[in-house]
């Protein structure tokens, strides 16, 4: 199957709600799907796995449209870490529209890794 970015990303900003329903990875999967690919569900902290064998490798460079992130877990409420999608122009979109790329103020005050994927 061939990756379109473009309807992933539609996909993700159509569907994002105002706040989080804490169901980013089952949200970043149907993103991903409506792009068309196939991927496995997975909690956030282990989408890296989906990812991969859904043909994404990781990548060291500046976001761009259709990248997505997975930010490692955090202790306690937030243990199984999160996943978003790049739209290209500033936005994170998971089951919600982000302010940043760090989905709430634990994830912004302790910055935790942070592993970009990309689909060539």
């Amino acid at each position: 199957m061939s990756w379109n970015k473009h309807e992933a990303v539609s996909y993700a900003r159509s569907h994002a709600q105002a706040h989080t329903g804490h169901y980013c990875a089952r949200a970043i999967a149907a993103a991903i799907r409506a792009g068309g690919l196939k991927i496995e569900g997975a909690n956030a902290k282990d989408f890296w796995r989906s990812l991969e064998k859904a043909g994404f490798t990781k990548v060291y460079s500046t976001p761009i449209e259709g990248d997505i992130a997975v930010i490692n877990a955090l202790p306690g409420p937030n243990e199984y870490g999160h996943v978003c999608i790049y739209d290209g122009t500033g936005t994170w979109y998971s089951d919600f529209k982000q302010r940043t790329l760090y989905p709430g103020p634990t994830y912004r005050q302790l910055q935790p890794a942070v592993t970009l994927y990309r689909h060539y």
